[in-house]
């Protein structure tokens, strides 16, 4: 009888709510929800008022407080997260019924009277969790290294002899500087390199980049993609018969992306905007190695930037600036390799024991200044014009220099290159490479 008596007055009291309340109130879902939320809140106001007085002669015990954060953690009406049982300091101080003192006073921090509520997890599961994730960690990097290291190698399985790979790196299109490019076809020519690896910005892409469009600097698309092509045909003109590999760098690939994702949105799926494809580069035996973009090779989409030659050597274009490049490039690889971008000739030896073995190599740019007249102030760049040397060694050895052709003057592997006068700057506007013979 007495349950029965009790309910009745609870329907009777929120019966006179209900006609009580204004008409908006009866009928739009939110507005009784804000009222409910408001009512909690005085409730809450209230019953910390009526504890203040009564712990004077008893405190609350430890269950009833964790009682009150768990009903405050669960509350449908007042915490949006009561699925996930999330309760904040801040939430608790608004709708707790026991002043936050109290809890500081039995647990000291918020989060510890959340774990005895059970709320979250114990200490002892925490451990167990991050042990599991570590795991979980060395497992997934297990399977990326599977699926995109090991792709990248030029061969699954070890060298058999000492490598010679040359490398040219920031070309910027017609902006190539002639005297550079003598010198390195003339190395191919006497050197006989194994591999040639153009890493990055072999082109410029000023008609589709975001930049502005500077009259004398902007040099047409087909040009460029010419002028690229009539280089690795020069390549193969004077007997090169061994592998290109081509690089992608900010300039280049970067930008042709962008613009398909930005501009030329309906024209990104075709496949004939690959950039391999684009270029037509399978007549030449031309390999394209750049991952992580629409225009990426096919299967190359997902893959990270640059390649890992014999397992132990890595090459990519690079991010980063500055006046000492190469020794940040080799501590984030933790292994010997090559980067370009920054125009400036390095080579860095490891500085700690686990190191000292490893070298960095950052190449000069192949282009003129010219190529940054429009965007750099000054008279001067403080660029080297150049290109890259590597022996890459069956026991995982590495001996690598920048090769310098400043002065129109440049020394490798005991050639000497010299200009019998000094060469003009070409004019970027035209295909000036084609008439062009070392």
């Amino acid at each position: 009888m007495a349950e029965k008596k009790k309910k009745k007055r609870r329907i009777s009291k929120s019966l006179e709510n209900f006609l009580a309340a204004p008409e908006q109130l009866q009928k739009d879902k939110e507005e009784r929800k804000k009222a409910l939320q408001r009512k909690k809140l005085l409730e809450a106001e209230q019953k910390r008022k009526e504890h203040d007085l009564k712990f004077k002669k008893k405190k609350p015990s430890v269950e009833d407080v964790l009682g009150d954060i768990v009903r405050v953690a669960t509350d449908e009406v007042t915490n949006p997260f009561w699925r996930m049982k999330a309760c904040s300091p801040k939430r608790y101080k608004t709708y707790g019924h026991y002043p936050f003192r109290i809890i500081e006073e039995m647990f000291g921090q918020f989060a510890h009277a959340k774990q005895v509520a059970e709320l979250e997890d114990q200490p002892g599961t925490r451990k167990k969790k991050a042990a599991r994730s570590e795991a979980s960690r060395r497992e997934h990097a297990a399977r990326y290294i599977s699926r995109v290291i090991l792709p990248y190698e030029k061969k699954p399985d070890k060298i058999r002899k000492p490598i010679l790979m040359l490398s040219i790196s920031d070309i910027h299109s017609t902006f190539l500087d002639p005297f550079t490019w003598w010198v390195f076809l003339s190395c191919v020519r006497d050197l006989k390199p194994d591999i040639v690896y153009f890493n990055g910005d072999v082109y410029e892409f000023t008609e589709i980049s975001k930049y502005p469009q500077i009259p004398g600097w902007t040099i047409p698309l087909q040009l460029e993609l010419d002028f690229a092509r009539e280089m690795f045909k020069q390549l193969r003109g004077i007997g090169f018969q061994g592998d290109i590999y081509i690089g992608g760098g900010n300039h280049d690939i970067d930008r042709f992306a962008m613009y398909l994702t930005q501009v030329a949105r309906p024209l990104a799926n075709l496949r004939s905007l690959r950039f391999d494809k684009l270029l037509e580069l399978d007549d030449l035996g031309v390999n394209l190695i750049f991952g992580g973009t629409i225009a990426s090779p096919a299967h190359q989409e997902h893959d990270k930037r640059g390649t890992l030659l014999f397992g132990f050597y890595r090459v990519h274009h690079g991010t980063l600036l500055g006046p000492n490049p190469a020794i940040k490039e080799l501590k984030d690889a933790t292994r010997s390799g090559q980067s370009a971008h920054a125009h400036r000739a390095q080579l860095a030896y490891g500085t700690t024991e686990a190191l000292k073995g490893l070298s960095w190599m950052t190449t000069p740019a192949a282009c003129t200044e010219r190529a940054a007249r429009a965007y750099i102030k000054g008279t001067s760049t403080g660029w080297q014009k150049g290109f890259g040397l590597a022996w890459l060694y069956p026991d995982g050895d590495v001996h690598q220099y920048p090769v310098i052709t400043n002065n129109d003057r440049a020394t490798v592997e005991g050639y000497v290159y010299e200009a019998k006068r000094p060469l003009p700057d070409p004019d970027p506007q035209r295909l000036w490479i084609k008439d062009f013979r070392p």
